[in-house]
């Protein structure tokens, strides 16, 4: 997986005090194209701490163009923000 750190628009689910789960993603591809991706599976789930900044680290997998691909989403606690993280 190649690391991106681009940021996304995401539609999550909140289930009484657990951390939010990604439901649906929006993001700007590199031929300025904005793909919508909806999270097929949450695969992992991981609080850390990365280059000190708190945040929630989500590898997930979707049905994209008939393949199966991989992908890691980040939510940066502090900064109430998501990234595509790697793909």
């Amino acid at each position: 997986m190649k690391i991106l750190a681009e940021p996304i628009d995401a539609i999550v689910m909140f289930k009484g005090k657990d951390v939010p789960k990604p439901y649906k993603f929006r993001y700007m591809d590199q031929g300025d194209m904005t793909r919508e991706i909806k999270i097929d599976k949450v695969i992992q789930t991981e609080e850390t701490k990365i280059a000190g900044i708190k945040t929630l680290l989500y590898r997930c997998q979707s049905e994209i163009g008939g393949m199966t691909i991989l992908y890691e989403l980040k939510y940066l606690i502090n900064e109430c923000r998501w990234e595509l993280y790697k793909m």
